[in-house]
This record gives structure tokens, sequence and C-alpha cells, in this order.
């Protein structure tokens, strides 16, 4: 019986490439067209704030926003106020504002959790579950974010 071997152009072809893969190692085969290109930072927009509410300083960020290719607007920053619950924070242009009501937890005044409510108008108000003034002392937005349509 007499075996036949196979020399032709694809198993050069073959040939060549394993060679090179073994000269280069399997990391420069793996990672040679693998390079994605630098992610821009977030062009963040300043949140115009109403009636009385003021930046929260701490060294937070001032309130801003962006929305996201997939459809989130993500909030930052920090408010404060001394008027408490009842008055708007910011309203959030048209195209960034959620479909329905929207009630989000936050960080307010002294390690305590606020909520952040935000109408399909665009309004946002800020509430303190206990009661209190904590969310108009101090109410911080960074992590928040939500789906738009």
């Amino acid at each position: 019986m007499k075996l036949k071997s196979g020399w032709g152009p694809a198993a050069l072809v073959v040939s060549l490439l394993a060679l090179l893969l073994s000269l280069g190692g399997t990391g420069y085969a793996l990672s040679a067209g693998s390079a994605a290109p630098a992610a821009r930072p977030p062009a963040w927009r300043n949140l115009t704030l109403l009636t009385g509410w003021a930046y929260g300083g701490h060294d937070s960020y001032h309130a801003s926003f962006y929305k996201d290719a997939a459809g989130f607007v993500h909030l930052r920053g920090s408010v404060t106020g001394s008027d408490g619950n009842a008055l708007p924070v910011f309203r959030l242009p048209r195209h960034d504002r959620p479909s329905h009501e929207i009630w989000l937890d936050i960080y307010a005044y002294d390690a305590n959790t606020g909520t952040l409510i935000i109408l399909p108008s665009g309004l946002a108000y800020v509430s303190d579950p206990t009661g209190g003034l904590n969310v108009a002392r101090f109410a911080g937005f960074d992590g928040v974010s939500f789906p738009v349509p």
C-alpha cells in the first residue's frame, strides 16, 4: 500500500502559517488584529438648577448628565437647597426624559438615603423618605442611571 502525501498549494500555506505562528508565539497571533480604538470619555452636560437649588460642594461634581449610545441617561454631581422636597431641582431636555415617572435612590446628607423623582416632563424632585431635610442639605446623583425611549 502506497501513502500519498499532500504537498499542494494549500499544504504549503498551512505550513507557512504554522511556522509564522511558532516564531511569533500565540500571543502575537491573538493580539495583532484585536487592538480596539480608545474609548472617548462621555460628554457630560451641566444641568440648570431651579428654584433655589445650588451646587452641593464637598468636592463633588456639579450636577450634570449624559446619554450613552444604548439610550441610558447617567447623572452625577450634587445639590443642596434650603426649601426641601417641594421644589423641582432641574429639568432634563426633551430627548433625555423618561417615558413614565421614575423613582431612584440617591445619597443624602449624613449617609442617609433619599429619592430622586423624575417626571415625563423632565422635572426632577428630591424627596426624603423620613420626612426630614436630609436631601435639602445634600443630595448626590453619582451612579444614577435610567433608560429613555
